[in-house]
């Protein structure tokens, strides 16, 4: 399972959830069938069903058959919510998670590689890539529109048209 978001409080009385989502992106809420709660003090994740969902402010209420009331959510407050990974995977025409791209390539438009995507940041505009470069060091690459030239599911490779310098502005 993967942690998305946290449950920020009890919603209502009749036991709904209001799950902040960190990354505020929701898509995946109509499919999700099922999710998971954990204490941060807690290995265990305990799985709950969902019986209702919809949009709320930075993120979604949620219904779950096991919560019967406002009292029993309450005791479920600030736990971290986890989905299945599976809902973390676009449809065709959708827009990507960045973690399906993790460990693609990083090419230039000849396609050259520059590097690996090990991992992601945001500098509260912008979705960053953490790249690790051909030459081991690691740079943050801005995830935009226009530097993206095309995304390469069947060759794991994510195809950008970069400022000039960008690696060496980086690493300096």
């Amino acid at each position: 399972m993967k942690l998305v978001g946290k449950i920020r409080e009890a919603h209502g009385l009749k036991g709904d959830l209001y799950v902040l989502v960190f990354s505020g992106e929701i898509a995946w809420a109509k499919r999700m069938k099922t999710f998971g709660l954990k204490a941060k003090d807690s290995d265990e994740i305990k799985t709950f069903t969902v019986e209702r969902t919809k949009p709320f402010k930075k993120g979604l209420i949620v219904k779950a058959a096991e919560v019967a009331d406002r009292t029993a959510a309450e005791g479920l407050e600030h736990m971290e919510f986890f989905i299945e990974e599976d809902l973390m995977v676009s449809k065709p025409g959708e827009t990507i998670f960045l973690s399906e791209i993790k460990n693609f390539k990083l090419k230039n438009p000849e396609q050259t590689v520059l590097g690996e995507i090990v991992g992601f940041s945001s500098n509260g505009v912008q979705d960053l890539l953490v790249v690790e470069t051909v030459d081991g060091k690691t740079a943050e690459v801005p995830f935009v529109d226009a530097f993206i030239k095309k995304i390469d599911f069947k060759h794991q490779a994510v195809v950008m048209d970069l400022p000039e310098g960008l690696f060496d502005i980086e690493n300096a």
